[in-house]
């Protein structure tokens, strides 16, 4: 393109936002904050870049994501003004949010000359109460592209806005394969042996649970089916890592639900309570198997690419984008979310009982990690995405 009074400057002056609920960054926060923190450092000109993001947690209202500007403002209602006022004073010449289409829509209606991206990570803010039936098409119409993780939130996103197809461009997380260790190498079971030791479960098969202990992940349907598998494996033992809300151990009726429900198994049982991200990478090291027996639609869930880093099968129910990641067959086993209870048994059973299924899926999905779900593919997609908004 000529270059000229009104040609846009590649790159431009990026301001990414994040969504305002964590900061940024933190070992405590969502996984928005994560692909955010793995995705845009490595391929962002720290000097045409800012991130905006919420206080807390000690640090100071500016600093830095790696080299990248990290600048942060009061949480709640003055998040977004404040983030406007930010962009129109630098002035910023695109914009990237993630994970709040009202926010995208705030932001584009106030600096209409600036392209704006919408990065969304789920539906959770596409549907009440978040968003009021019938002002989809409104919301998203202004806005110059729309990044998914996964195929499943595309064609959610078409069926409520038809006409937002050809703005829509997936993006899918990855993972840091260096952060596991991996099984079936002597080092890697060398070091397994030990932590099994360590905590006491040198004799266990290992199930993981990792994630948020609400009703849509269905820890209580896996708790369900655990009386069968200790029927046919008796040496099992479930390890549930998680609290109800990311960074607490606060507990909720639900929580204490699932307690009460491991009562009668609770030698094959441990409740784990919310655990960083960085130190969850021996917990996989440790398992058999890694469940994921979500009753609703998962927009991706990065847990799987997690499992297939340390080379863990995973049994997963066959829900929202969960089907892009996991092979059935081949990197794991995938459930009807319909019939979990029953099928969930049979396939940790199976896996249980098969050793060498567990090491060729194990290493199908570390295979499979490595061609398709790296955070450097992730990097370089994002970068050609914002190359072209930008030229545009």
């Amino acid at each position: 393109m000529r270059k000229g009074v009104n040609a846009p400057v590649y790159p431009p002056r990026l301001a990414v936002v994040t969504p305002g609920s964590f900061v940024i960054p933190s070992s405590r926060s969502s996984s928005v904050e994560r692909v955010i923190e793995h995705t845009i450092p490595p391929v962002a000109d720290p000097q045409r870049t800012r991130i905006y993001g919420i206080r807390g947690e000690g640090l100071p209202a500016r600093g830095r994501l790696n080299r990248i500007p990290c600048i942060r403002f009061p949480r709640g209602k003055r998040y977004i003004p404040s983030v406007i006022k930010a962009l129109k004073r630098w002035p910023a010449q695109l914009a990237d949010v993630h994970n709040r289409p009202f926010a995208a829509y705030r932001i584009k209606k106030a600096c209409p000359r600036i392209p704006v991206i919408l990065t969304l990570h789920s539906t959770t803010f596409m549907r009440p109460p978040y968003m009021i039936p019938g002002k989809e098409s409104m919301l998203l119409a202004p806005l110059d592209r729309i990044v998914v993780n996964s195929e499943y939130v595309k064609q959610a996103i078409i069926s409520r806005v038809p006409q937002a197809a050809e703005k829509i461009t997936i993006n899918y997380p990855g993972v840091r394969i260096d952060h596991f260790r991996q099984r079936w190498t002597a080092e890697g079971e060398a070091a397994r042996t030990a932590g099994l030791n360590k905590a006491g479960w040198h004799n266990r098969r290992i199930l993981l649970y990792v994630g948020r202990l609400v009703p849509g992940k269905g820890v209580h349907r896996l708790l369900e089916a655990l009386p069968r598998i200790i029927a046919s494996c008796p040496d099992v033992l479930l390890l549930v890592v998680g609290s109800a809300f990311y960074g607490s151990r606060r507990s909720t009726a639900y929580t204490r639900k699932l307690r009460a429900q491991a009562v009668n198994v609770k030698d094959h049982v441990r409740f784990i309570p919310y655990t960083p991200h960085e130190e969850l990478a021996g917990l996989y090291q440790l398992a058999d198997i890694v469940v994921v027996p979500s009753l609703r639609d998962e927009a991706f869930g990065l847990v799987n690419l997690e499992a297939m880093a340390a080379a863990v099968p995973v049994v997963a129910a066959r829900t929202g984008g969960i089907p892009e990641v996991v092979k059935d067959g081949i990197t794991g086993l995938l459930i009807s979310p319909e019939r979990i209870e029953q099928e969930l048994a049979e396939a940790v059973i199976r896996l249980l009982q098969e050793p060498m299924t567990r090491r060729r899926m194990g290493l199908a999905g570390l295979r499979e990690a490595n061609s398709r779900f790296l955070w450097e593919h992730s990097s370089r997609r994002w970068a050609e995405i914002i190359e072209q908004v930008a030229r545009k």
